[in-house]
């Protein structure tokens, strides 16, 4: 060995023992990104390098921590990054990105940290998201400012941050290498990259029988001069990063899987609509954004805004609701807001106010098209500044609580016609999420009535009883403007009346069997009725019968067999409709309303 490169040895043999303790001492950050920079998952040791905790991070977006000049860096880098991988077609779906960043401690601190980002990217190189690791490099900075004559060497070290450095002469030759890099290298003696500055490559070892990945490039180690005395070849082991994505993309599958599951106990449908908002509960479950849920009354709003509770990470803290049209102004300020002792005639007492009672969980506002303006200037104050002052007090009180809200109402209309505040309608609609109505999943109304039935059977106590072809094929044929809340009406109603083994149609409310309904007139005629009725519609004279023709009267079948029993009933008794009610198992108003309709003298 020459004296130069003795010289060489021994100054790095002097760097190793004095900055080994460092490189070894360094804790790696681990943060969770999609593609619209929104956060999704730290760890403690990120929190612990920036002071924080974890909601201050998990479930906001990265806009919110710099500013749009730094932000915008920030997307410039990652967009190049994206273009490079749009370039390559490579078969892996994960590529990997490395570059130096900062983050602000709570104390208002900007440290500088060196980010190694792994990209998720389907098939179509479209990507989805990005994890990120970091090292707080604030103390190598320090290092490099004391130490300027091995500045370079240092940056290209702890550029790396790799298990493996490597040091060869400008010929290929091994000069020094650190324990890790003797353990990965094995016995190989020549660089496994091709000596060129700022050379990069993903390899697979083979180090004690396992074969791991390695992120390898090359960096220049110069003098003060800016003359290259060296090569450092840096391998960087991602195993456990590899390792670390798939067993995250596994919890993240299970955990949907899981609440899908909960769902599915919670909100009964089949339908591919629903299967959508299902998606959506289990991500609007995921952050804590506001949440705007649209739909026609009776279409469970409310079942959906406590499903997305439930799911939450305040699922265990309170859910607390109120609709705002069925209180006047004052006593919905006084009920949201709460109020002091003394604050207006009757308040005999101080109140703290659903957002306060709501605190650290959800605050659910139905019917929030209701509110007058005067109402949406105040809510609007409470969301924008996130804290309360009670009716009469002066002391405002800080609020953490998550917002859902609904309305069957088109408030984009009532904004047009100045009924409803634009930024109000903005505050409230972050997650916007429509419920569809019940005639637009019709395949839903089935098992909805099977699972009305069994709750109102135990509920009555009634043997379980079975809707046949018929019944079925009426509540299929109904348009249910009421949506789920009629329907479940509709099946209580039916199991109140009927007193036999089957529900059978003249058990039904009358808005489900009237002939505003628009289903054919002989469409649950059986074939033998169906023929008998066809003949006797050719030949009067040869067709007699006791009852008048189904078509001819434009009742259906079992509404001419209802005014049947109820004609009977009505003789048997002598015309006394009290009897006749009881002896029907109805009451005298249901009877009174049946005469009218089927015109019974």
């Amino acid at each position: 060995m020459d004296l130069k490169s003795k010289n060489l040895t021994q100054t790095m043999g002097q760097w190793k023992s004095k900055y080994h303790n460092l490189l070894d001492s360094l804790n790696i950050g681990y943060l969770l990104i999609d593609k619209d920079y929104e956060c999704h998952d730290v760890n403690q040791t990120f929190l612990q390098m920036v002071g924080g905790i974890r909601v201050q991070y998990v479930g906001h977006n990265m806009r919110d921590w710099y500013s749009a000049g730094e932000f915008q860096r920030l997307s410039d880098e990652v967009d190049r990054m994206v273009a490079n991988i749009t370039k390559e077609k490579s078969e892996n779906p994960i590529v990997y990105y490395q570059f130096e960043w900062f983050f602000y401690h709570s104390n208002g601190e900007k440290i500088p940290f060196l980010v190694t980002c792994a990209l998720n990217v389907d098939d179509e190189l479209s990507w989805s998201a990005t994890y990120a690791t970091c090292v707080d490099i604030r103390e190598q900075k320090r290092i490099l400012a004391e130490l300027e004559k091995e500045k370079t060497m240092i940056e290209t070290i702890l550029f790396g941050i790799g298990d493996c450095v490597t040091i060869f002469d400008s010929e290929g030759n091994l000069l020094l290498s650190n324990q890790q890099g003797v353990e990965i290298r094995g016995g190989r003696k020549k660089p496994l990259l091709p000596l060129k500055i700022s050379n990069k490559k993903e390899l697979t070892l083979t180090v004690n029988g396992e074969q791991r990945q390695f992120l390898g490039q090359i960096e220049a180690v110069r003098d003060k001069h800016g003359k290259i005395l060296a090569y450092a070849e840096i391998l960087k082991d991602f195993t456990s990063e590899i390792k670390l994505k798939k067993t995250q993309n596994e919890l993240f599958h299970i955990k949907r899987k899981i609440k899908r599951l909960e769902l599915n106990s919670e909100m009964i449908s089949v339908s591919h609509s629903m299967r959508n908002v299902f998606d959506a509960i289990t991500r609007c479950a995921d952050v804590d954004s506001t949440v705007l849920i649209l739909g026609e009354t009776g279409v469970g709003k409310e079942l959906v805004a406590r499903s997305i509770h439930n799911q939450s990470a305040r699922g265990n803290r309170a859910f607390v609701t109120v609709n705002c049209g069925a209180l006047p102004e004052s006593l919905l300020e006084s009920e949201l807001f709460g109020h002091v002792k003394g604050a207006f005639t009757g308040a005999v007492s101080s109140r703290k106010g659903l957002f306060r009672e709501a605190e650290g969980g959800t605050l659910f506002l139905d019917e929030i098209g209701e509110l007058n303006i005067t109402m949406q200037v105040k809510l609007l104050r409470v969301l924008q500044e996130r804290e309360v002052r009670p009716v009469g007090g002066s002391t405002t009180y800080q609020i953490d609580v998550r917002v859902m809200a609904a309305t069957h109402q088109k408030l984009d209309e009532m904004i047009k016609e100045n009924h409803y505040r634009r930024d109000l309608y903005y505050r409230l609609a972050v997650i916007p999420l429509t419920v569809p109505p019940l005639r637009e999943r019709k395949e839903d109304i089935l098992p909805l009535a099977e699972h009305f039935l069994k709750k109102y059977s135990n509920k009555f106590n009634r043997k379980l009883k079975r809707l046949d072809h018929t019944i079925q094929q009426i509540l299929l044929d109904y348009s249910w403007p009421g949506n789920i809340r009629e329907l479940e009406n509709c099946i209580e109603h039916a199991l109140a009346m009927t007193r036999r083994s089957n529900i059978t149609p003249s058990s039904l409310p009358v808005q489900i069997l009237t002939p505003r309904n628009t289903i054919t007139e002989n469409k649950y005629l059986s074939d033998t009725q169906r023929v008998i009725t066809q003949a006797a519609s050719q030949n009067d004279k040869f067709f007699v019968s006791e009852k008048p023709n189904i078509l001819r009267s434009g009742l259906k079948p079992w509404e001419l067999e209802e005014k049947t029993t109820i004609e009977d009933s009505l003789i048997r008794h002598k015309g006394n409709r009290t009897r006749t009610a009881k002896d029907l198992g109805i009451c005298r108003a249901t009877l009174w309303r049946k005469i009218n309709l089927y015109q019974i003298e």
